[in-house]
């Protein structure tokens, strides 16, 4: 009997409230993005990116041990055993505080020779060590706090969690307003509101989190050196998938520093702004089945495990098509009305990496899934020849064929079709126990079928009709959605998915309550 309890309610109302915070992260996102690009030179605003991407390689110095902290935990609990949590917490909490000792002094010291890693202007240097001081400073707090932050999602209560994001994110919103318009427009000012609502957080979510599952303590003489290897065994292949993961995160735009321009940079990082966005929807809407995924691997109900892993596939691809179809059709109107004309080859940019991002969400459960079995060398390697074959592409259409931000999109579109198509998505499934036809008829068929009929309306309109204003476009995008969600009922929808739906219906105002119902009976009775 697993100790965790699986709940359709639970998983939705975290996924709501994750939901919520992302609503509110794009909002703060687009603002903030728009601002900036209107008011700050290139160069000046290319250091976000390039700051960002150095820091995307220091999980690497500490991800051994701290790569399996949260799927032992998570098992433990799911077994009810405490006392074995109590040794993970009291075995790796030295190595960690040790490490983020280390990691603060390689950091600062990284900081203060920043010139050496990256083409930055004299004037912007003293912003540059700053910026990455200061992340560098929270990333090594949050390390030894590692071992007391898996209360939340073993327990479930991932929407007191949100609760505290939420209101550590008002208060980056009123820092950092309050820096940009009383102090002065500099790019400094998002990572000072950054680091400073992310300590905020560590303060109020550590405790409560410790709270949550008690047997998160230090106990001290506990040491393990046995459980210390094999948790570090678990995070060696955590960190060759963290490897890959940088890979893709970092090189990217460090690449363009070297081989393209600012302008490059800063067109790259814009054009990923959506794209970004839309995969973290996946990080919500899939956060909650991490530990409902360790509760079937511990029972071992492949059943209900196969019938997950397809269920929040098919739903992750009805969600990202609704954004993805429009993004892609309307990409030039996008852009120009969202900058004013500037920055006009990222729409483009923008197209490719959304269509990579609507690939993925057909297998949307494969990275929970493999971690809650444990299969971390088998995707390790698989993601470092993906991420691999991506950096070597980039090279070639950034250094060699000299095109800049389209040639890096370029590359990673490649790199999804020829690597992760062929042989990641297979191996998802295999870990999820589901076979392909089966995979195709739940998935890919019900997913895409709707998501063409959608686009074909997208194009249509963009060929007859001028796009000129942001009503015109929010009110085609709501066209197209609608057509989506319509053939979705038709015939996406499967029998399990309107059972649920009638279940939930009860819980809706009257008028909502008919609508859910009609969808409920109508496949029932076909």
């Amino acid at each position: 009997m697993s100790g965790i309890e699986i709940s359709k309610k639970i998983v939705l109302i975290n996924s709501a409230s994750s939901a919520v915070v992302l609503v509110l992260n794009l909002t703060i996102l687009i603002w903030l993005q728009q601002y900036l690009l209107k008011r700050i030179s290139p160069d000046e605003y290319a250091l976000l990116p390039l700051v960002m991407a150095l820091m995307a390689f220091t999980p690497l110095l500490t991800m051994v041990l701290t790569g399996g902290l949260g799927r032992y935990i998570t098992v433990s609990y799911a077994r009810g055993d405490n006392d074995e949590i109590t040794r993970i917490c009291s075995t790796m909490f030295p190595l960690l505080l040790a490490g983020g000792v280390v990691f603060l002094a390689l950091g600062w010291s990284a900081a203060w020779h920043i010139d050496k890693l990256l083409e930055v202007r004299p004037e912007l240097l003293t912003d540059a060590r700053a910026m990455f001081a200061l992340l560098v400073f929270s990333a090594a707090i949050r390390l030894p706090l590692a071992v007391f932050s898996s209360g939340f999602i073993v327990r479930q209560k991932l929407m007191l969690q949100d609760m505290i994001d939420v209101a550590c994110q008002l208060f980056r919103i009123g820092l950092l307003f309050a820096l940009l318009f009383g102090v002065g427009t500099r790019v400094l000012w998002i990572t000072v509101a950054l680091v400073a609502s992310e300590l905020l957080n560590l303060a109020i979510s550590t405790p409560i989190s410790m709270r949550l599952i008690p047997a998160q303590q230090i106990r001290w003489g506990s040491y393990n050196p046995a459980l210390a290897r094999e948790i570090a065994g678990f995070g060696a292949w955590g960190f060759v998938d963290r490897v890959a993961e940088t890979l893709k995160q970092a090189m990217d735009p460090l690449i363009l520093n070297r081989f393209a321009t600012s302008m490059d940079v800063s067109v790259f990082y814009v054009a990923g702004m959506v794209p970004r966005q839309l995969s973290a929807m996946l990080g919500p809407i899939s956060r909650p089945f991490i530990p409902v995924l360790a509760g079937l691997v511990a029972t071992n109900d492949h059943d209900r495990l196969r019938n997950t892993y397809l269920r929040i596939a098919r739903y992750h691809t009805w969600v990202l098509s609704i954004f993805v179809v429009p993004g892609v059709v309307f990409r030039d109107e996008i852009i120009s009305l969202y900058l004013g004309g500037t920055y006009s080859s990222a729409a483009d940019v923008m197209a490719i990496l959304l269509l990579v991002t609507g690939l993925r969400g057909l297998n949307a459960l494969g990275p929970a899934t493999v971690y809650a079995v444990g299969e971390m060398k088998g995707i390790a390697l698989r993601m470092l020849l993906l991420q691999s074959t991506n950096l070597l592409l980039t090279l070639v259409f950034v250094m060699f064929l000299h095109l800049g931000a389209l040639g890096a999109a370029f590359a990673t579109l490649a790199a999804t079709v020829i690597v992760e198509v062929a042989l990641i998505w297979p191996f998802y499934r295999k870990v999820a126990a589901v076979p392909m036809r089966l995979w195709v008829s739940e998935v890919v068929v019900p997913g895409v079928a709707p998501a063409m009929v959608s686009a074909g309306f997208c194009l249509v309109v963009n060929y007859f009709l001028p796009i000129e204003s942001w009503r015109w476009l929010f009110a085609l995008a709501a066209v197209s959605g609608a057509i989506n969600i319509i053939l979705i009922i038709i015939f996406g929808l499967r029998e399990q998915d309107r059972l649920d739906i009638g279940r939930l219906a009860t819980r809706f105002p009257p008028s909502l309550r008919k609508i859910m119902l009609v969808i409920s009976r109508e496949t029932l009775h076909r």
